[in-house]
């Protein structure tokens, strides 16, 4: 479908909208689209490979398998 007819549709759908809680919805929406992402915030919130296996690991061992 071409995005103009998807972008009129979706117009349409949002002027027939009369509730409040979905209206905020997409406008929820259209503020998170908006925010640009912070690659160095996101960075210093990561893990290391090594940790990851570390947990990984614990997590597998913590599991209670049964042979």
């Amino acid at each position: 479908m071409d995005i103009a007819v998807e972008k009129k549709e979706l117009i349409k759908w949002i002027n027939s909208l009369d509730n409040p809680i979905v209206i905020q919805q997409i406008k929820n929406i259209q503020k998170k689209s908006a925010e640009s992402f912070d690659f160095e915030k996101e960075w210093a919130k990561s893990i290391t490979s090594d940790e990851l296996k570390k947990s990984t690991k614990e997590f597998l061992k913590s599991l209670p398998w049964e042979k």
